[in-house]
Parts: structure tokens; sequence; C-alpha cells
């Protein structure tokens, strides 16, 4: 078995002019630059700021989300619309305004009974104590024993 230094002895060894001509002939075909250009390519480039990175990344990122989010929430509202549509139902903008319409008629209707009617509204309310000590007093009246016996003469109730 031949060792490693006889085995790298017998490759053929390249020379210079076959060298730079492979090296020619794989170079990128570019335009000549002037020597000033040539020398500032060999320096490094500073970093790009932190504006340009977000130019770069975070503002698409930003434009992506706000612009899927409004195209999510106008599918989904047009979605809604339509089952709504096709349901029968109607939106809360239309309902409201039928509710309005139902009050303003009612209290149309109660201004035009209380006009007619001479509506006291400073008349006292009788408390269930009194209304039930009425309502005894009536009972007594009607059940005298004179009137009693009245109805009873006339087979009245």
């Amino acid at each position: 078995m031949a060792t490693s230094k006889e085995s790298h002895a017998k490759r053929p060894v390249a020379t210079d002019s076959q060298l730079r001509s492979f090296q020619e002939h794989y170079k990128f075909t570019s335009k000549k630059r002037p020597a000033a250009a040539a020398a500032s390519s060999s320096i490094v480039q500073a970093a790009p700021t932190s504006f340009h990175i977000f130019v770069r990344a975070g503002l698409p990122l930003i434009i992506f989300a706000v612009g899927s989010s409004y195209v999510l929430k106008s599918a989904v509202e047009g979605k809604n619309t339509e089952r709504d549509k096709s349901r029968g139902l109607i939106s809360k903008s239309e309902r409201q305004a039928r509710l309005d319409a139902e009050r303003d008629d009612m209290v149309e209707k109660l201004n035009k009974k209380m006009k007619m009617q001479d509506f006291d509204n400073t008349k006292r309310i009788e408390r269930p104590e009194e209304i039930l000590e009425r309502r005894m007093k009536e009972r007594e009246e009607r059940n005298r024993w004179y009137k009693r016996s009245w109805r009873w003469v006339t087979g009245q109730s």
C-alpha cells in the first residue's frame, strides 16, 4: 500500500499559468470597475441601521398583520350578513328603528287618552289597607238586615 506522500507525489501539480487561465475562465463577467471602487470593495461595509431593518422586515410584517385582520373581519361580517338575510333576520339598527317607532306610537296613544280623560297626576293612590277597609264597609252596607231580608223575599242573590 502506498503512503500518503507517494499518492500526493503522483498527482499532477498545476502551474501558475494554468491556474490563472482556470480563474479567468470561471470568473463572473462584469464591467471593469475603477480603481477607487475596487479599493472600496475590499473595505467591510457597515451594518445596516435599525431603520433599514425595520423597513426591510418590520414594516412588511405590520402591513401583513393589519391587512389580514381587515380581510378576515370583512369576510366574517359578509358571511354573517348573508346568513342573516337567508334566515330572514334583521339587523340591530332595523330592530332599533322598529322599537323606536312602536314606542312613539304608544306614547302618542297615551297622550291622546290623557287628553280625553281628565288625568290628574296629583291624586293620592289608596293603600292596600284602605282598599280593604273600604270594601269591608261596602260589604257591611250591602248586608244590612233589611237589605238581606228584601233580597231573600225577592229571590235575588
